[in-house]
């Protein structure tokens, strides 16, 4: 096999790379597992992270880079503000940094969150994302025909 061969095979077997951002264990489990079940691990990739500081390491490596991120919003954090109002921020700085930067800025932002909060909503698509979805709202199938258009791929 020829070096232009090999490397279309490689990128047509490349599995997309999907990180979850959630600092809930279990959430981070079943959002793995979800991908699993539905048979889409050939497809995809899903990588995790418990904080911003994990996702951002993950992100700045090229052979981690994801395709997209799912990203709860309230998060605890290690700087030792933890209100509401500083989870936020500290998100919607994290999305305004990907958007804005050429190197980042086509990876997908998805807001994984429990709330739902309009304001919050809309702060996010203010910075670009990409889409909204409320965590306990959607059944695994949900979460994976969802991911499967945003990557315009097909079962």
């Amino acid at each position: 096999m020829d070096n232009e061969n090999k490397e279309k095979e490689d990128s047509n077997n490349k599995r997309i790379k999907i990180l979850l951002v959630d600092d809930d264990e279990m959430m981070r489990i079943f959002f793995r597992d979800i991908f699993w079940i539905h048979s889409r691990s050939n497809k995809y990739e899903v990588l995790m992270a418990s904080n911003l500081d994990e996702a951002e390491k993950i992100i700045h490596d090229k052979e981690t880079r994801p395709d997209s991120i799912f990203l709860d919003v309230l998060m605890s954090t290690n700087k030792g503000k933890n209100t509401p109002a500083y989870k936020i921020a500290r998100s919607l700085e994290f999305i305004s940094k990907i958007k804005k930067d050429k190197e980042f800025s086509k990876i997908k932002i998805i807001l994984y969150s429990g709330h739902k909060e309009q304001v919050i909503t809309d702060s996010c698509l203010e910075l670009g994302v990409d889409g909204s979805l409320v965590k306990g709202e959607l059944m695994p199938k949900e979460i994976i025909d969802f991911t499967d258009k945003l990557h315009g791929t097909n079962n």
